[in-house]
Parts: C-alpha cells; sequence; structure tokens
C-alpha cells in the first residue's frame, strides 16, 4: 500500500512540474554575431495575459410608455427577463399600489429559474412568481423572498409620482 502513495506521489508531482514548464514564460530570444557581421533587425512580440472576460451589464435596452411620458430601462439576462422580452412589444394595464410600485398580473406564468432575491431597490423591475406579475418598484420598499429581478429603470423615478394610479404602459424594445 505504501508503495502505491509513493507511485502516486511521484505522479502527481511529475505532472506538476511538466504543468509549471508549461506555463512558465518563454526565455528572451537573444543573438550574439560577430564583429562587422550584419544583421536584421529583430522584432519582439510580446502578449501580455488577457484579462478575463467581464459579464455583460447591459442587458436589453426597453423603453415604457405610459401616455406622453416615457421612460428607458434594461431588462437582465434571466430566463424570465428573457421569457418577457420575447413577448414585446406589449402593451399592459398597471395599477399603483401603496404609493410604492406599479403591478401588472400577466395572463400566464413565465419561467422562473431564479435567482430569488431580497434586497429591491426603487427602479427595480421584478417578477413576483405566486401573482404571475411583474412589478415596477419606484420608492423604498421591503421586500418577499419570492422576487426575481428582471431589469431596472434607468430614467427619472420621480415620473412616477405623476401617473394615474390606472395606466396603460407599452413596452418595447429600444
Amino acid at each position: 500500500m505504501m508503495k502505491k502513495s509513493l507511485s502516486l506521489v511521484a505522479l502527481v508531482s511529475t505532472a506538476a512540474i511538466a504543468l509549471a514548464a508549461c506555463s512558465a514564460p518563454a526565455a528572451e530570444n537573444t543573438t550574439t554575431t560577430s564583429p562587422g557581421a550584419a544583421t536584421a533587425p529583430s522584432t519582439t512580440t510580446t502578449t501580455e495575459p488577457s484579462a478575463p472576460a467581464e459579464a455583460s451589464t447591459d442587458g436589453t435596452p426597453i423603453t415604457i410608455t405610459a401616455g406622453d411620458v416615457v421612460m428607458t430601462a434594461t431588462l437582465n439576462d434571466t430566463q424570465v427577463a428573457q421569457d418577457f422580452a420575447a413577448t414585446l412589444p406589449v402593451t399592459l394595464p398597471w395599477f399603483r399600489n401603496a404609493g410604492i410600485e406599479y403591478i401588472s398580473e400577466l395572463s400566464a406564468p413565465m419561467t422562473e429559474t431564479g435567482p430569488f432575491y431580497t434586497d429591491v431597490q426603487p427602479g427595480d423591475i421584478v417578477y413576483y412568481n405566486p401573482l404571475d406579475s411583474i412589478t415596477i418598484i419606484y420608492e423604498e420598499t421591503s421586500s418577499v423572498p419570492t422576487l426575481t429581478k428582471m431589469g431596472e429603470i434607468t430614467s427619472d423615478l420621480s415620473v412616477f409620482d405623476n401617473l394615474p394610479d390606472n395606466v396603460d404602459m407599452r413596452i418595447e424594445r429600444g
């Protein structure tokens, strides 16, 4: 048994050394010439390690129009936001709830895979799966654990103060 363990250690050590050799920087190319010999200009190309790719935070830009008020927003890449984006353009009836949010109930559920979150912020667009509804939060509030953030309003939230309590909003890409 001891012999097998030592063989395994030797194998792992050899693999580690081989991997280290593969990842070691290449030696600089140096050329020596005898005095009086012509030399061609040398070009050295150095490649810096590339930075890790960052996740896209752009999302899908949308506009929300309520009467003559136009708001801008962005949908994220959650499955529920992608499902919703596939229905655009759409006009939905929205109603003000408790002076903090507008809610629109959908006719059918959307794919819900989370992630669920409880740190809602003014401007968040969320899917509330128990009621198959979308909510636009425009004031500070607490949360429930069954919300999935779909995106956020990127324009001034004060426009919600002057909207009627019941209003149709048209949502489209762009």
